[in-house]
């Protein structure tokens, strides 16, 4: 197992690997990094950066096949084609977080719910989805326990409900424990105490404003 984490320190951006290598991501070419980390289960880039690229996350998902964990949030270069390689190359991962990649919308999503049906949290805060995007979630991702919608200004109380139900009614009605939909304008107030109607009793549902 090999987990890489990596921090943003002024202008550059630096990783450790299992506590004790550390590097500029900027300064290694892509396929030099990926050959020494084909054992990666989980990355995560901390701080809001322009450094990580769609190549970068592309080249990792075709050599990482254990990769499990990835948050890649406020990533402002990714788009699609990360989400595309992780959907057709990992298919074990269980947590993605894109939330701030505004560059990722249906299409690349969609990739990587059809793709990584273990998916047992997934933040896509602020991105552009829409209610037909939260409808394949809910009919594809029967493990998923934690999701986050804030400030995803295109979805409405439809989509809250499709992702809840799905088309069969069940959805991820049952693995569901942590929806957040804040700061999203067309979703209703009463789609909190409809979730909370649905999902386990012990379930957190975020809404509002803040």
């Amino acid at each position: 197992m090999m987990d890489i984490a990596f921090e943003r320190s002024n202008r550059n951006t630096r990783s450790e690997i299992d506590g004790g290598i550390h590097f500029d991501i900027a300064a290694w070419r892509i396929d030099q990094f990926s050959m020494y980390v084909t054992q990666l289960t989980s990355l995560t880039v901390s701080g809001k950066n322009y450094v990580l690229t769609d190549a970068f996350v592309v080249q990792i998902a075709r050599n990482c096949h254990q990769l499990t964990f990835i948050d890649v949030r406020d990533s402002f270069r990714l788009g699609h084609a990360s989400m595309f390689a992780l959907g057709e190359h990992c298919a074990g991962l269980e947590y993605a977080s894109f939330g701030g990649c505004l560059g990722c919308l249906d299409t690349g999503v969609l990739s990587l719910v059809r793709g990584c049906l273990h998916l047992r949290g997934l933040n896509l805060s602020g991105l552009g989805i829409t209610n037909s995007t939260l409808l394949v979630m809910g009919n594809s991702l029967h493990y998923l326990e934690t999701l986050v919608l804030d400030t995803c200004l295109l979805i409405s109380t439809e989509g809250i409900k499709a992702v809840v139900e799905g088309s069969n009614g069940m959805g991820c009605l049952f693995t569901l424990t942590e929806l957040s939909f804040m700061r999203c304008p067309r979703v209703d107030e009463d789609s909190v105490e409809w979730c909370k109607q649905r999902l386990k009793p012990n379930a957190i549902v975020r809404s509002g404003p803040s």
